[in-house]
């Protein structure tokens, strides 16, 4: 546990009270700084789990629900750090102590044909690089990939690993995934395997958008973990309850005692700035009631959705570059929860269905929770629930043949159950029945499934688009005494992710502890992990790239034969002497 420093009368203001705000807000409470978050919907943003109301007999609590369910990858650093700082009653190592390993991942084929399950827990000792493609699903004959396309997914990898930092942002920043993975005149497997299911299972993100520099940096990260390379740490961590339940709620106690004025129900409507920067912040309260909030310094911890509805009212007086943001886009990665009459473990841990049109992930929760679920929740009959994302909804599903946005809630539901029984039933095996299903719920942000007018998510997910890069905002602003926070903002993880938010606020606070003189420590920012033996390859990699030539591994696919038998060039873009990295 950090030592709390004596008061040193700064005050700060962090707006918005979600994974980045709230990190922000132990930081400097830590530090003996005056803070005060204000939150407009409720406690932990995105990350917040809540409950299907009504739906709680006989003394037991209503049903959890939640956005998404969460993980924690073992690339993941700066957020357990925060999590070990949590108080909890018989937890030595705090919050961090409510995570439990998930030992497997099942990558779901239609039919169960061709699935494979893949044990990735720390019991299983080293793994070679091979295993490594394995647990993607990747493997020769059959149904899976063929020699070359296997082969050449690994080139693709080993070219990303060995890439200068110059070339990662002026180069495969640029280039999206399905470019950088050569997925044009591929077969439908290595797409399934290799381009779309490495992106819309993980970032909601389509292949043909999304920056290479993102997935690629995702895929190595995890790989590192996977191969126990690095801190040797759980490839994959959930936690033992609901979210809010098993993490949120103790932070804001712990906020609560660290002397954090903590406003539920407050929405910043706009900034007033003036010669010296920020001076204050309108906020409208829960019956609509107005008051201003003044500090001498201002985080703004608020989801890129909502910046933009700041930029015209404060924001981008503060620091035009700001405006950048809008050029930032977010798509839809939904959860739904199915409350299943018997427990349905499925695997312990997650689940990929590759072949599924609307990308679905999904997690069987009871098993790792440390309660009876039926005896906790429900009204007595519910034995588990299966918790699942829904990353693609713009693709026809197997059921009504529509997207997700064009259905209603119903729909929508049983879509995502036939997909479910798509990928876990066959071969003799039946995982998932109509028997078993208690209800559902789906995740309320998104409204107007039903009408009228188009489908709106209120809570969207930024995605790494190529060269969004530039447009994402640094902690520090032009403004002296605005910093920014959030899942957007450039930090190490170049994902949006909790780990992505948590780093973002630590940059956030030691910017304004710099910036205002204050004696704390720096917080901690934790870098991903870069092996030794790849360093020189990297330099090489630097020189060539200033010299405008393409990286030494990167070549064209086996299936991109010209008309001639010839193999076209790869090019490197931005003249003879390269691109250069936005700064």
């Amino acid at each position: 546990m950090s030592v709390v420093l004596k008061g040193q009368g700064l005050r700060v203001a962090v707006l918005g009270g979600g994974i980045a705000g709230l990190t922000a807000a132990t930081e400097l409470a830590e530090r003996g700084v005056d803070v005060t978050v204000v939150e407009p919907t409720g406690w932990g943003g995105k990350a917040r789990s809540a409950s299907v109301p009504g739906t709680g007999r006989g003394g037991r609590l209503d049903l959890p629900s939640e956005h998404g369910f969460r993980f924690f990858p073992g690339f993941y650093r700066s957020l357990p750090d925060t999590l070990r700082r949590i108080p909890l009653d018989g937890s030595p190592d705090g919050v961090a102590g409510n995570l439990r390993e998930a030992t497997h991942v099942l990558s779901a084929r239609s039919g169960r044909v061709g699935e494979r399950l893949t044990d990735v827990s720390t019991a299983a000792g080293a793994r070679t690089p091979s295993e490594f493609l394995r647990s993607l699903g990747m493997e020769t004959g059959g149904r899976g990939l063929t020699s070359e396309e296997l082969l050449y997914f690994a080139n693709r990898m080993l070219v990303y690993m060995t890439s200068s930092d110059e070339r990662r942002l002026g180069q495969w920043e640029s280039t999206s995934w399905w470019e950088f993975s050569a997925a044009d005149g591929a077969s439908d497997e290595y797409h399934k395997a290799c381009v779309v299911g490495a992106t819309r299972t993980v970032v909601a993100a389509r292949a043909e958008v999304c920056s290479a520099h993102t997935v690629g940096g995702f895929l190595e990260a995890f790989g590192y973990g996977f191969l126990g390379r690095g801190e040797v740490l759980p490839a994959d961590r959930v936690l033992n309850g609901p979210t809010s339940t098993a993490w949120i709620d103790p932070w804001v106690t712990h906020l609560d005692s660290l002397g954090v004025r903590l406003e539920l129900g407050w929405r910043v409507e706009r900034l007033t700035v003036g010669a010296r920067g920020v001076t204050g912040a309108e906020l409208r309260g829960p019956r609509g009631e107005r008051r201003d909030l003044t500090a001498d310094s201002y985080i703004c911890a608020l989801p890129v959705h909502r910046v933009g509805a700041l930029l015209d009212r404060g924001l981008a007086e503060a620091d035009i570059a700001l405006k950048r943001t809008s050029d930032l886009r977010t798509d839809w990665m939904v959860g739904i929860q199915f409350y299943l009459t018997e427990p349905v473990p499925v695997i312990r841990g997650h689940v990929l269905f590759l072949d599924s049109p609307w990308a679905l992930t999904s997690i069987s929760q009871a098993q790792f929770w440390d309660c009876d679920f039926r005896a906790t929740y429900g009204d007595g009959t519910v034995a588990d629930c299966l918790s699942v994302d829904i990353s693609a909804w713009d693709t026809p599903g197997i059921l009504y043949g529509k997207p997700a946005r064009e259905c209603t809630r119903t729909e929508v539901a049983a879509e995502v159950w036939a997909q479910l029984c798509d990928g876990l039933n066959g071969r003799g095996r039946t995982t998932l029945h109509e028997g078993l299903l208690h209800s559902w719920e789906l995740d309320p942000a998104v409204r107007n499934l039903d009408g009228p007018g188009p489908a709106v998510n209120d809570e969207p997910l930024l995605i790494n688009t190529t060269d969004s890069w530039a447009a994402r905002p640094r902690a520090v602003t032009a403004a002296p005494n605005l910093f920014m926070a959030g899942d957007y903002v450039r930090c190490p993880v170049n994902l949006a992710t909790m780990e992505g938010a948590n780093q973002a606020a630590r940059l956030a606070v030691n910017a304004l502890l710099d910036a205002s003189g204050h004696p704390g420590a720096p917080a901690l920012v934790h870098t991903l992990h870069q092996p030794e033996e790849l360093r020189r390859l990297k330099e090489v990699d630097g020189e060539l790239f200033a010299q405008g030539r393409a990286h030494i591994l990167d070549g064209p696919p086996p299936w991109a034969v010209s008309a001639r038998g010839r193999r076209s060039p790869r090019r490197v873009p931005g003249g003879p002497r390269g691109p250069r990295a936005p700064r």
